[in-house]
C-alpha cells in the first residue's frame, strides 16, 4: 500500500462516532469502515448477542473481519483514505495494526468527548436494540477501561491525537473535527467561526 491515510474516531456509546465518520466519508469520498457493521455481517449469533448486550467482543473475530475488509478494499483498489469507526477497540488491536503494517497509515485519532448525561439522552432518542441501560453501561465501562491505554500506545507510536467537544449539532462537531484535520494537513485548512465549547 502506498500513500494511504486513515484516521480513527473514538468515543463512548452515543458520542457520535458513526455520525462523524459517515459525514467525513460522504464529504471527502473516504471509505467508512465500521467495526460494528462488519461484525454484524458475520451473522454470528454469539457476536450479535455480545453486541446487543454490551459484552466484550471476541478479539480474534474483530481483527479477522477488519483484516478481511482491508484486504478486500486493497485488492480492488477501493481506498486511499479511510475513517475507522470502532477499530481499534483495545491495545492488542493497535499492536495488530503495527504488525500488519497498517499503523503507518493511521495519521490521527479524534476522541469525541460528551458528558454522560448527554450520552444517555442521545441513546434513548436513537432507540437502537442494543441501547438498553445495562448494555450501555457495560459498553461505557469497556470503553473507559480501554481508551487510556490505547491513547498511550498511539502516542508512543507517533499518532496525532485530538480531543473534540462532541456536543451541539453534528455539523458543529464536524467543523471542530475538520479544524483538527486541517491542522494535521489531512484536509484543507479553513477558517471556521469559533464554535462555543
Amino acid at each position: 500500500m502506498y500513500n494511504k491515510l486513515m484516521i480513527a474516531i473514538f468515543g463512548a456509546p452515543g458520542a457520535g462516532k458513526t455520525v462523524q465518520g459517515q459525514l467525513l466519508a460522504n464529504k471527502y469520498g473516504w471509505e467508512w469502515i465500521s467495526s460494528r457493521d462488519l461484525l454484524l455481517s458475520l451473522n454470528d449469533k454469539d457476536v450479535t448477542m455480545a453486541l446487543n448486550h454490551g459484552m466484550p467482543i471476541d478479539n480474534e473475530k474483530s481483527v479477522q473481519v477488519f483484516e478481511t475488509e482491508m484486504k478486500k478494499l486493497e485488492r480492488y483498489e477501493l481506498w486511499d483514505r479511510a475513517v475507522l469507526d470502532g477499530f481499534p477497540m483495545n491495545v492488542s488491536q493497535i499492536y495488530y495494526m503495527a504488525e500488519s503494517d497498517l499503523l503507518k497509515h493511521l495519521k490521527g485519532a479524534i476522541v469525541l468527548r460528551v458528558p454522560r448525561g448527554e450520552l444517555w439522552k442521545r441513546l434513548v432518542e436513537r432507540k437502537r436494540v442494543d441501547d438498553t441501560r445495562v448494555a450501555v453501561e457495560r459498553r461505557q465501562d469497556l470503553y473507559e477501561r480501554a481508551i487510556t491505554g490505547m491513547l498511550h500506545v498511539l502516542k508512543e507510536n507517533g499518532i496525532k491525537i485530538a480531543e473534540v467537544n462532541g456536543q451541539n449539532s453534528p455539523e458543529d462537531v464536524l467543523e471542530r473535527v475538520e479544524e483538527k484535520l486541517g491542522e494535521w494537513g489531512i484536509v484543507e485548512k479553513k477558517r471556521y467561526e469559533k464554535i462555543e465549547e
